[in-house]
Parts: C-alpha cells; sequence; structure tokens
C-alpha cells in the first residue's frame, strides 16, 4: 500500500507541474502516469526487489482484527460497484445507439440523432458514432461544420478508448482523490487538444466560443462518452481560445514522463527485510535476556 500510495503522489506532482509548464495542457503526459498506476501493482509483482530500508520485525500469530482482510474486503466493494457502473454505460452506449438514427457518416465515424440530447458527444472505442439531437437538421452548416470537427477531433485522438481506459483505472484506485483529480484533468485537457485541432482548422475562435455555450452540458451524461462542452470547464476554454497559449513543446512532457517511468519501475523494486517473530519465539528471547549471564555468581 506504502509504494502505491507514494508513487500516486509523485504522479499527481508530476501532473500539476505540467500544468504548470505547459501552458498547453498537453494530456499524454496524464495518460501515461494513469497507465502506470494500473500497472503499478503488476510491475511491484515482476520486478526484482532490492532491501533498502533496514529490517522490521513482525509478530505473527497474536490475536486481533485481521485488518488486512478488512481493508481488501473494502476495496473489493468498492470495485465490484465502479466496474458495475461502468458495464451499465457500456451497455447504456449500446442501447443509445439502437434508439439512434444515422444520418450521416463521416471519415468512418457515424453521425446519429438521439432524442432527449442537449449537445453532441462523440463515444465509441470499436463502432465509432457522434451523438446529436434530433435537431440536427435545424443547424446551420456553420455550426454542423464546427461540431463535426470537434467530435472528430476526439476520434481522431483515440479519446474515447482513452477514457476506457482511464475510468477502468478509476474502478482500481477508486478510493484515491488524487487519482479521480488526474483524471478530470485528462478529460479537461482532451478538450483543450480538441479545441486547438479545431482553432488550427480556420474555425474563427469567437464562432467557436459561441457553440460551445450554446451546447454546454450541466454534467456528463455517460462517463464513456464526451459531450462538447460542461459548464464546469467552459470558462478555462473560452479563455484559452481567445486567449491562445503557447506550450512548451514535448521537451518539458518527454523528462516528466521519464522522471514518472523511472520513479514507477525505482519504487516498485525497493523492499524492507522483515524477520518474522512467532510467540515462541518472543519467549524464548525474553528468556535469554533476562538470564543471569554470570550463573556462578549469587
Amino acid at each position: 500500500m506504502i509504494p502505491i500510495l507514494t508513487f500516486s503522489i509523485i504522479a499527481f506532482g508530476l501532473v500539476f507541474l505540467a500544468g504548470i509548464r505547459d501552458s498547453a495542457r498537453d494530456p499524454r503526459l496524464t495518460v501515461l502516469l494513469l497507465f502506470l498506476l494500473a500497472v503499478f501493482p503488476v510491475l511491484v509483482a515482476v520486478l526484482p526487489k532490492y532491501g533498502i530500508f533496514p529490517s522490521v520485525a513482525r509478530v505473527t500469530g497474536g490475536a486481533g482484527l485481521p485488518w488486512g482482510r478488512i481493508f481488501l474486503a473494502i476495496w473489493a466493494m468498492g470495485f465490484a460497484g465502479t466496474v458495475g457502473r461502468l458495464i451499465w454505460a457500456i451497455l447504456a452506449l449500446q442501447r443509445w445507439r439502437g434508439r439512434s438514427v444515422e444520418v450521416a457518416r463521416v471519415a468512418g465515424v457515424a453521425v446519429c440523432e438521439m432524442e432527449r440530447l442537449h449537445g453532441p458527444m462523440a463515444a465509441g472505442v470499436f463502432h465509432r458514432v457522434i451523438f446529436v439531437p434530433t435537431s440536427w437538421h435545424t443547424w446551420t452548416e456553420e455550426i454542423r461544420r464546427v461540431v463535426l470537427q470537434h467530435e472528430l477531433a476526439h476520434h481522431r485522438r483515440r479519446d474515447p478508448l482513452c477514457r476506457l481506459l482511464v475510468e477502468l483505472v478509476l474502478a482500481v484506485y477508486w478510493y484515491h482523490p488524487l487519482v479521480h483529480w488526474m483524471a478530470r484533468r485528462f478529460v479537461i485537457q482532451c478538450e483543450y487538444a480538441c479545441d486547438t485541432r479545431v482553432l488550427r482548422d480556420g474555425i474563427d475562435p469567437k464562432i467557436y466560443a459561441r457553440v460551445l455555450c450554446d451546447f454546454a452540458e450541466q454534467r456528463a451524461f455517460s462517463p464513456l462518452a464526451l459531450p462538447m462542452a460542461e459548464i464546469s470547464a467552459l470558462e478555462s476554454r473560452v479563455t484559452r481560445m481567445l486567449k491562445p497559449a503557447r506550450g512548451h513543446g514535448g521537451k518539458v512532457l518527454l523528462a516528466l514522463g521519464g522522471v514518472g517511468v523511472l520513479a514507477a519501475c525505482s519504487i516498485s523494486m525497493i523492499d524492507r527485510k522483515s524477520e518474522v517473530h512467532t510467540p515462541e519465539s518472543r519467549i524464548e528471547t525474553q528468556l535469554r535476556f533476562s538470564a543471569n549471564p554470570f550463573p556462578g555468581e549469587r
């Protein structure tokens, strides 16, 4: 548990530092560190161990509550609940696909109308789709172009697949607030990256900002769907596109990513030698210390 908590704090610090050093808010470092968190238990199991910390005596066979089993049971219940929510979201996306009507296909991505939607959203890993409200036909050509460019950017970047992987990481670390913060940061960074792509295609930032405001959602419709805009991140996105910030390129992210990989491998290889003392060995040790070192003297 201590190695996992240690690396999660380091990962959080690297993502936070990247946000300061990289004004473009590139999501690649966040994805890498979340992936390392997912495979960190595997690294702990397979990498060789080196005893660095001093040994610690452990007493076995004593009475007391099995705290390890209790914590494991609590974690398993949280993991099962989170996985159940994820499975429900996957089945819900299939139901949406069945209820929706395909009205167009752009770059191999199906555009499907669905009722009770406020704004467009991208979803689907293998069957890529863009869900749009039934008012799609009433939109102007300019609005349709902006919407399609934004949602297609999500699919070109494989954001739905990354979002699924992030949700799996959250299922394992459902108890960890720093991992939840990193997952939320990843979602916002994906939107920043798509905004950058759309603006590079020649869309007027003012028009794009107005479209985002029109389709802003109060909350995500599904943990696996990527709405075009959420109210919680709308202000920062509009500010960035009206006053674009230049990033520091990939050098900073590459350096921080290397630090993250090195930290994951190093922490998973650190071990602590332990000495196991049974109650019998403790009694024997106490008798040895209490014995008279000079038995011939009185």
